[in-house]
């Protein structure tokens, strides 16, 4: 492939067939988890989110910037100038160079899932070309990636609260304890909750899952995704009032920490942030669901659903 890695990339990622954005991301990851079925392997997570396509445009434009970052390096250290060329001894050269340089944990691992994507996209654009060219970059991946878990400092303890409710209890009257009792009891994250109005209510309806009548609000989360939570009825009225004639539920993010801060102080809790708030939902919804008959695998499905994340294996680490 000539030209150069800037175009390269994009013509890899426009014509490979990675490029999803605009497709339902929920159809095609069961598309994924047949075809995994049917030939045979496995359909973890892992598995399921590494064949799959891009289907927003943050996670495009992070990914291609890392795959020009690859070209680049390949081309600089290797005199490799065709991405087509590039090996797995190339991407974890990479990687390793990203490592010796002190690259936090989180990022090395965007890093490989991004390096992940593009052996996909390669071996599409392979297969759009008929050139017979197969690429396999996973087992120099998978040995930077052992080699980060024993050197960079991660974060593995829960951040959950000890006691999620009477830490809601104990924020303020107003606004801020129906914010915290927002993200109680839907887990999402706290900017989806800040500027929130009327048309965004969904209405009662039953959790399709547990039976429970819930309230439901329509928020849009990181890269743009769409996605429903839910809250008790309580709470779900609150907020109708609050929204009643056009009005928002607005909040100053700084004021909401602040009375969060206090309210673990007066509970006896460790401070988690808001964010604290998330990994308690997460480890409650997955046990209720699981309580409901939920297999692990599906529970942990549903729940990386309903927190809007990408990939499961985020979701894994809320449930430590």
């Amino acid at each position: 492939m000539h030209g150069s890695i800037r175009w390269q990339v994009d013509e890899i990622f426009h014509k490979s067939g990675i490029n999803q954005i605009g497709v339902s991301k929920h159809i095609a990851k069961e598309g994924v988890r047949q075809e995994l079925k049917s030939s045979g392997q496995q359909t973890n997570w892992h598995t399921i989110g590494k064949e799959m396509g891009i289907h927003s445009y943050g996670t495009a434009d992070t990914y291609r910037e890392i795959w020009r970052m690859l070209g680049n390096y390949a081309k600089a250290e290797f005199k490799v100038r065709d991405m087509e060329k590039l090996t797995g001894e190339h991407a974890r050269a990479f990687l390793e160079s990203k490592l010796a340089g002190g690259l936090a944990h989180k990022t090395l691992l965007l890093y490989s899932a991004s390096i992940e994507k593009l052996e996909v996209a390669l071996n599409g654009y392979a297969a759009q070309k008929e050139t017979g060219r197969v690429f396999s970059f996973a087992n120099d991946i998978g040995a930077v990636r052992t080699a980060a878990n024993e050197k960079l400092e991660r974060f593995d303890e829960s951040r959950a609260y000890a006691d999620p409710s009477s830490l809601a209890a104990a924020v303020g009257e107003g606004r801020y304890n129906l914010i915290t009792a927002i993200q109680r009891e839907s887990g999402c994250r706290v900017k989806e909750t800040n500027y929130m109005h009327k048309d965004q209510l969904r209405g009662l309806h039953r959790d399709a899952h547990t039976g429970q009548v819930k309230g439901w609000i329509e928020v849009k989360g990181k890269g743009g995704k769409v996605r429903q939570i839910s809250v008790s009825p309580s709470t779900y009225n609150r907020l109708k009032t609050v929204l009643a004639c056009g009005k928002r539920l607005v909040f100053k993010p700084d004021g909401y920490r602040y009375e969060l801060k206090k309210a673990a102080e007066k509970t006896d809790q460790r401070y988690e942030g808001s964010h604290g708030l998330r990994w308690s939902w997460a480890q409650e919804r997955f046990q209720e669901l699981q309580r409901h008959g939920m297999s692990y695998e599906k529970a942990m499905f549903q729940v990386s659903n309903e927190m809007g994340h990408e990939r499961g294996d985020i979701t894994g680490h809320y449930l430590k």
